[in-house]
């Protein structure tokens, strides 16, 4: 089973930081719960402004061109 993780994610320590960054990311996460659930309407509408800036220019912008 190791020699299989391996082959997919490449070495032994790339498996480790990735598991050890994934338990520091939880228990911050369940530490920090309150401060993430106040903070999340702010990271949506930065996320709607910012995808809205990137699709504009791969889909044809407003149709301002046709």
């Amino acid at each position: 089973m190791w020699t299989r993780i391996t082959q997919r994610l490449g070495t032994p320590l790339t498996v480790v930081l990735i598991a050890g960054l994934a338990l520091v990311g939880g228990s911050l996460a369940a530490n920090h719960w309150e401060h993430i659930v106040g903070f999340a309407p702010f990271l949506l509408l930065a996320g709607c402004l910012i995808m809205h800036l990137f699709m504009h220019r791969h889909g044809g912008g407003h149709g301002h061109d046709r």
